[in-house]
């Protein structure tokens, strides 16, 4: 009698196994994004020791994961209930079990934070773009200060008046500094 109970036993750990191992593969994510990462390159840009020692440990962890998904990545096997009802001589066993099991719901993996991180996804792109179009806006203004300068470059050859017509404004300054005896201001 008790070695049926021991079989029996062990039949309904085995039908228990099956049914958290279906909970298992509807939990975890199908569709997996395979990345490919270079490690080696990854370490090779750190200096320090607990750098090095840490993307080791995620490496690790990354190696977990992946196993993981890769394990549970495909459908489930159905359980046979059939052969759990040959192995266990109890009346009724199985089938409370299998009624059980069906009426459990799995929960599905639903990112919630997808919109979300869409919308700043979109903004940080607006606002990149801006930052483009503002910087093409101010290098036409660079350009045309630089050609500005270029042409208006003085040399030992430039005279007063050629200095007056660059720079308005320039003649009444000076005289302004002559009367105010300001020799040495802008020196």
């Amino acid at each position: 009698h008790s070695s049926l109970v021991s079989a029996a036993g062990t039949a309904v750990g085995l039908l228990v196994s099956d049914i958290m191992n279906q909970l298992r593969r509807s939990v975890v994510s199908r569709a997996v994004a395979h990345r490919s990462i270079d490690w080696s390159s990854l370490s090779t840009k750190l200096s320090s020791d607990s750098a090095k020692a840490e993307v080791s440990r995620l490496r690790a962890t990354y190696g977990e994961i992946q196993a993981l998904a890769n394990n549970y990545s495909g459908p489930p096997t159905p359980i046979d209930f059939a052969a759990y009802k040959a192995k266990i001589s109890t009346p009724g066993l199985v089938d409370k079990f299998e009624a059980e099991y069906k009426t459990i719901s799995f929960p599905k993996a639903v990112a919630e934070e997808l919109a979300e991180i869409k919308e700043q996804h979109a903004a940080m792109l607006s606002e990149a773009e801006k930052s483009v179009e503002d910087s093409k806006a101010r290098i036409v203004a660079l350009t045309e200060l630089v050609a500005a300068m270029e042409s208006n470059q003085v040399g030992y050859q430039t005279t007063l008046e050629q200095l007056y017509e660059l720079y308005p404004g320039l003649q009444e300054e000076i005289e302004a500094e002559i009367e105010a005896h300001e020799w040495g201001k802008d020196i």
